[in-house]
């Protein structure tokens, strides 16, 4: 579905909630159409004309922002200078992820995700890496001109290091992608992710203080943004203090992640793996804020 939010600007909305494996995605009809990010879904995207689609702009390396990048054959795709490489080497990709790490983290193999958690039939692509040419990059501050209508690259880190959002300024509609405001709070479970950052970014759209976002997986929030960006951020905080709480005891990652603070009604081994990695995000946040100190055996305590 397109949900008109300016003279050729939509929203492109997927059939059901966004969610994973979906997200919202933008359109802009102008001398060069555009799209930003590629996971709305086939069905979604069968309302545009997607072969004559010259640009896509992806505000990260994740796979629900990039599986529908076949459905325009004719678009140039541009990323995040931080995250170009992971687009065209394997090794990158596994340390973007942090499935490097899944051996030491979980003590086996790791199961494919797509066999782990099944995908529908509108969603073409399968989870994995897979090289996908680029045609640029984008980094902080830059403009890019589609011809009536501009647009600012915003780098947002903290969800992944080359995390972007997508500034409108005239229309005072932001773009903002995986600082997505739902109610659960942020992702921050990747290797590249970084809660220091993340709260920094949450203050940087403060600062810019939009009329209008878009997030990925949420639906269009136009009331109360600075409030709900303070809302948004507080869950990180609170996980943040209840962790350097626990460390008044010494305590290992594994016996962290068993108090379930980012995935509580954990499902499957991803969710497990991933909240290991955002324990393992804040454990060196803290560290970095010299809070916390590391003991021998992989054991943390408080300083």
């Amino acid at each position: 579905m397109l949900i008109s939010l300016a003279q050729n600007i939509w929203v492109v909305t997927p059939e059901v909630k966004p969610r994973y494996p979906y997200g919202n995605c933008m359109y802009i009809e102008d001398d060069i159409p555009t799209v930003i990010d590629l996971g709305a879904g086939a069905r979604a995207f069968a309302d545009l004309p997607c072969d004559q689609i010259q640009l896509a702009l992806l505000s990260h390396f994740h796979f629900d922002h990039i599986h529908g990048d076949s459905l325009f054959p004719n678009s140039r795709l541009m990323v995040g200078y931080e995250e170009r490489l992971t687009y065209s080497s394997e090794e990158e990709y596994l340390d973007f992820h942090g499935y490097h790490l899944w051996e030491p983290l979980m003590g086996g193999s790791r199961e494919a995700y797509g066999q782990v958690i099944p995908l529908p039939d509108d969603v073409l692509a399968r989870p994995g890496f897979r090289p996908m040419p680029l045609g640029g990059t984008f980094t902080d501050g830059d403009v890019i001109n589609l011809g009536k209508i501009s647009l600012r690259a915003v780098h947002l880190p903290g969800h992944t290091c080359g995390h972007y959002g997508f500034y409108l300024e005239k229309e005072g509609i932001l773009f903002s992608a995986d600082i997505d405001l739902v109610a659960a709070g942020p992702w921050y479970s990747s290797n590249t992710a970084d809660v220091g950052d993340l709260i920094q970014s949450v203050e940087k759209i403060k600062e810019m203080a939009p009329r209008i976002i878009v997030p990925s997986h949420r639906r269009i929030q136009s009331e109360n943004i600075a409030r709900q960006l303070d809302r948004y951020i507080q869950i990180v905080l609170e996980r943040n203090q209840k962790i350097f709480e626990l460390l008044k005891t010494p305590r290992n990652l594994d016996e962290l992640a068993e108090y379930r603070l980012v995935f509580p009604e954990r499902q499957n081994l991803y969710e497990l793996f991933w909240e290991k990695m955002s324990i393992r995000n804040h454990l060196r946040y803290l560290t970095e804020q010299n809070l916390v100190h590391e003991l021998p055996g992989g054991l943390y305590q408080r300083s």
